[in-house]
């Protein structure tokens, strides 16, 4: 419950008139709005949630936060009404004054790859052992880290959140709101470049999850990173390493490769060791699974627990995931999104896993890299060109710029005429690899080929 005290108090706002002055919780959907709570009006892109100030107070009959820019359109509403500055500063207000209501050990996750899976393969480590909630799916933003936390309705023993951002600012205002006592950035790459201009921008943003660590909270670095083990670190924070290539606090090893099945891995810490078979595939996996394990031990998960996450962890769809299709060959989907640094890992781990026919990559444009966006797929078509692979199918833009002509690569405009040539190419025993940013709609591909 919200009595309309702790609410003014928190957004700082402005009551014009009162009807009810307590509320079952807080909703920015007109829509499943329920009977009771306080309506939060955001703004999208192509949307203004204070369009529908009326039809949420109808159904919930409670009370609208608006912006005092838009007051006239609350003027006809007879519930409570407070009006604010801006509707997600509100909003964000309120999730930090339930975070520290429900004082709960809090993880934090971010980085440019890799921070999803990593915070649903903890998850998967760490549910049976506590009561743990987290954001779902990948609802990582300044609407949905809020969101989240607002959801809470008991105390949790863990709660973990996944962070994403896309311009500078973002990630230091969900740390401010999640405040958490375990943070984790899994690497740095190229990706969101248009907000975030170069690398150096990329590491200055998600090293604010660490900067925003409650003092005496712990960071997790991994010092197989370069931009992430060359940074000084203050006193602030204790600190912990882990890597897959030198000494560290949390290690992991390859004790089995066992192709398309996945691998058998050995973690340990401080002299603890853990065997276990993992169903997922790729180098990149396997940091996602040593980053969860280190966050794991660190709350003290029981190691059998640990274990069975790993071992029982499914990736989600369109995340590397291999189909065995009616014609014999193998369709790995890998459609959720791209980057450069995520479509080297997903061609590179094509090479490394056995097939008995051809190897073929079909690639659609990777988004939000800026004024790099040319660089960046000139780059992926040279790492193509010497990666081994048998044959390059391109779509998209800016693919149609740089793509070589006549070295192994075609390029198609449209997509019908793609999906027909690639039907035409592929034999049983081939393996394909589909992938492209979530915008090219690569996942209709996948659903062609299957």
């Amino acid at each position: 419950m919200w009595s309309i005290e702790e609410i003014v108090k928190a957004v700082n706002g402005i009551v014009i008139t009162v009807e009810q002055e307590t509320f079952t919780g807080i909703s920015t959907d007109s829509r499943t709005i329920k009977e009771g709570e306080l309506f939060i009006p955001l703004k999208g892109e192509r949307f203004d949630g204070h369009d529908y100030l009326e039809g949420a107070y109808a159904r919930s009959r409670g009370g609208v936060l608006c912006e005092k820019s838009q007051a006239k359109k609350a003027e006809g509403i007879k519930g409570t009404v407070v009006l604010v500055e801006d509707t997600l500063d509100a909003l964000l207000a309120l999730a930090k004054k339930r975070r520290e209501k429900i004082d709960t050990p809090c993880v934090g996750i971010t980085g440019s790859n890799g921070k999803t899976t990593t915070k649903e393969l903890l998850v998967n480590m760490t549910k049976r052992a506590f009561f743990v909630h987290f954001n779902e799916k990948n609802y990582n933003n300044l609407i949905g880290v809020p969101k989240s936390i607002l959801s809470m309705e008991k105390r949790p023993d863990l709660s973990i959140f996944e962070l994403g951002t896309n311009s500078r600012g973002e990630i230091r205002r969900l740390a401010e709101v999640v405040k958490p006592d375990v943070s984790l950035i899994t690497n740095i790459n190229p990706s969101h470049l248009e907000g975030l201009s170069d690398i150096k921008g990329i590491l200055e943003e998600k090293l604010d999850l660490f900067r925003f660590t409650v003092e005496g909270g712990l960071i997790l670095i991994n010092m197989d990173d370069p931009h992430l083990s060359s940074v000084g670190y203050d006193d602030r924070h204790k600190a912990a390493t882990y890597s897959m290539e030198r000494p560290a606090d949390f290690t992991l090893a390859v004790e089995e490769h066992l192709g398309w099945n996945g691998y058998v891995l050995s973690l340990t810490h401080k002299h603890k060791k853990i065997k276990a078979k993992t169903s997922l595939l790729g180098k990149h996996n396997l940091y996602n699974i040593l980053a969860a394990y280190a966050i794991a031990c660190s709350v003290e998960t029981p190691q059998h627990e640990i274990e069975e996450g790993i071992e029982t962890f499914e990736p989600y769809d369109m995340r590397f995931r291999p189909v065995k299709t009616k014609r014999g060959y193998l369709l790995v989907d890998d459609t959720y999104n791209a980057n450069p640094s995520s479509v080297k890992w997903a061609v590179k781990t094509i090479t490394e896993l056995p097939c008995q026919g051809k190897r073929i990559v079909v690639l659609g444009d990777m988004k939000e890299l800026g004024s790099h966006t040319g660089y960046y797929h000139r780059e992926v078509i040279d790492f193509l060109k010497g990666s081994g692979i048998d044959g390059v199918f391109l779509t998209g833009e800016e693919m149609g710029k740089v793509y070589d002509k006549g070295k192994g690569m075609l390029y198609f405009e449209d997509k019908k005429e793609l999906i027909r040539h690639v039907l035409e190419k592929i034999e049983d025993g081939d393996v394909v690899l589909v992938k492209g940013s979530r915008a090219e709609r690569m996942d209709e591909i996948v659903e062609a080929l299957k």
